[in-house]
C-alpha cells in the first residue's frame, strides 16, 4: 500500500507538472500565451485565424484567446492580473492603457521595438506614437481604425456625382446638394450629411483640421482663439439645414442606413452595418479643413502585462511579431476589413476587399481622439 501511495503521488506531481507547461490532460508542453480581447464580431474570428496559424507554425508557444465584452475586461483586467490568472497580452485602447501603466498592470515592450527581427520599422510612426509614455514603448499595434465618409452609393449615382470633396467648405456644399426638404418644413426627409457631432469624437478633428487642439501640453485648450472661430464657423454652416444638430455617432448612423441621409462619418464597421441592411456604399476620405485633414480613428493596441514572466513575454513577443507580420496583416485587412498596421502592404495585395485598400491612405491623416 505504501508503495501505491508513492506511485499515486508521483502521477500527481507529473500531472501538475504538465499543467504548469500546458493545459492539465493536454499532451501539448508548450509555454502558453493567454491573450484577452473583445472583438465578438468577424474581426474576433479573424483573430482566432490568425492565433491558430501561430500555433501551427512553429511548436514553442500555444496562444489561448480569450474573448470577453470590453467592459467585462475592465471590471476583471486589474484584479485578476494582480492575482496571477488574468491574461498575459490583452487588447485596450491607448486611453485606458496609460493609466494600466501608470498602475504597473502593463510593461514595457521597449526591447520588442529594439529587436530588427521584428520588423516595427514597417509600422507607421504616429500609430506607434500613442503607446509611448515617458519615451518608452508599452503598447504596439493591433486594430487601427481610421474614420472616412461613407456614402449611399444610389444618391450619387441619381445626382451624378463623379468626384469627392476635398474640403469640408466643398463637402458642406455637397451637404447642401444632397439634402431634400420637399414640403419645405425645415426637417428635410433627407440630409446630405449626418454627423455624429455630440460624441467626442468628431469634434476633436474637426478642430485639428482648423489647426487647433482640445488639449495640449498638458492643458485644455478648448478656449483658443482659433478654436473659437472655428467652433463659430460650424455653428453658422449648420444653418445652412444639411444636417441633423446635436446628434450622437449612432444616432447619426442610425439616420444614414435607414436611408435618411446621403453620407456619413464613421470607421470601417459600416461595412457591416451596410451589409445588415442591404445599403450598397462606398467611402472616401474626411476632407480637409484650412489647414490639413485630420480624420478621428478608433485603435486597439496589444499590451504586455506585469504576469507574464520571461518565458511568456518571449512568446507574447513571437505571437506579436506574427500577428504583425506582412502576410497575416494581409490576412487582418482582407476578414477584418482594418487596415494593415504596416507601410509595406500593396492595394494590389488587398484589392480583394477595396474598401480596405482604399481606407489604408487615410491611416496617416487620422488620429485617437481625447477620450
Amino acid at each position: 500500500p505504501a508503495r501505491v501511495a508513492v506511485a499515486a503521488a508521483a502521477g500527481a506531481l507529473s500531472l501538475l507538472a504538465a499543467a504548469a507547461c500546458g493545459d492539465a490532460g493536454s499532451d501539448d508542453a508548450r509555454t502558453v500565451v493567454h491573450v484577452w480581447h473583445g472583438f465578438t464580431e468577424a474581426d474576433g474570428d479573424v483573430v482566432q485565424q490568425i492565433a491558430d496559424d501561430f500555433n501551427s507554425s512553429q511548436d514553442e508557444y500555444r496562444v489561448d484567446v480569450e474573448v470577453n465584452p470590453w467592459n467585462v475586461i475592465s471590471d476583471k483586467l486589474m484584479p485578476a492580473v494582480k492575482a496571477g490568472n488574468g491574461p498575459d497580452l490583452v487588447a485596450q485602447g491607448v486611453d485606458a492603457g496609460q493609466g494600466y501603466v501608470n498602475r504597473g498592470v502593463f510593461r514595457s515592450v521597449e526591447d520588442f521595438y529594439a529587436d530588427p527581427a521584428n520588423e516595427t520599422d514597417t509600422y507607421y510612426e504616429h500609430v506607434v506614437d500613442y503607446g509611448v509614455y515617458g519615451g518608452e514603448h508599452y503598447a504596439v499595434p493591433m486594430g487601427f481604425a481610421p474614420f472616412g465618409v461613407w456614402y449611399d452609393e444610389d444618391v450619387f449615382e441619381e445626382a451624378g456625382i463623379t468626384t469627392f470633396p476635398r474640403t469640408w467648405d466643398e463637402m458642406i456644399e455637397l451637404a447642401e446638394r444632397l439634402t431634400v426638404d420637399d414640403d419645405g418644413d425645415g426637417e428635410p426627409e433627407r440630409y446630405g450629411l449626418s454627423l455624429g457631432i455630440k460624441t467626442p469624437t468628431i469634434l476633436p478633428s474637426l478642430l485639428q483640421a482648423d489647426g487647433g487642439e482640445v488639449y495640449s501640453g498638458g492643458e485644455v485648450t478648448l478656449d483658443t482663439p482659433g478654436n473659437v472661430a472655428s467652433l463659430e464657423r460650424w455653428r453658422d454652416a449648420y444653418s445652412g439645414g444639411w444636417g441633423p444638430t446635436n446628434v450622437s455617432l449612432p444616432e447619426a448612423v442610425d439616420l444614414f442606413k435607414a436611408g435618411k441621409a446621403a453620407m456619413t462619418v464613421i470607421g470601417p464597421w459600416m461595412i457591416g452595418i451596410a451589409d445588415s441592411v442591404d445599403l450598397d456604399v462606398g467611402v472616401f476620405e474626411v476632407p480637409a479643413g484650412t489647414e490639413k485633414v485630420a480624420a478621428p480613428s478608433a485603435a486597439n493596441y496589444w499590451w504586455l502585462t506585469a504576469q507574464a514572466d520571461d518565458r511568456v513575454t518571449a512568446g507574447a513577443y513571437a505571437f506579436m511579431r506574427y500577428f504583425n507580420s506582412h502576410d497575416a496583416q494581409v490576412t487582418w485587412g482582407l476578414k477584418a476589413n482594418y487596415p494593415p498596421n504596416r507601410t509595406d502592404i500593396t492595394d494590389d495585395e488587398l484589392a480583394a476587399n477595396p474598401y480596405v485598400a482604399t481606407m489604408q491612405s487615410f491611416v496617416p491623416h487620422t488620429y485617437i481622439p481625447l477620450a
